[in-house]
């Protein structure tokens, strides 16, 4: 079998709130073009929070893709997911 895997690196902290959303946004317009049921894996390295941008995109895909979130922060990582499956934002403290 061979399959594929795409990566995408939310990792780069931004001092602006609006300029992050937007870096989030354009790193994650790649997941239209990803075919049904591949696996993306999104990596948030150590921060602590994502943009309301990226949750939005992450739920709009969750039915089609196997969407895997990586990240330093274990509590960072687990409201992600509870956020991208509800679809509603939080802030990570």
């Amino acid at each position: 079998m061979i399959a594929g895997k795409v990566v995408v690196d939310l990792g780069e902290e931004i001092d602006d709130a609006f300029d992050q959303a937007r870096h989030d946004r354009n790193k994650l317009q790649v997941l239209d073009r990803c075919p049904d049921g591949v696996e993306v894996l999104v990596d948030i390295g150590r921060r602590g929070y994502v943009s309301q941008d990226a949750i939005h995109w992450l739920h709009q895909h969750d039915a089609r893709l196997n969407i895997t979130i990586m990240g330093g922060e274990p509590d960072a990582v687990q409201t992600l997911v509870r956020c991208a499956r509800a679809g509603e934002w939080s802030v990570v403290a």
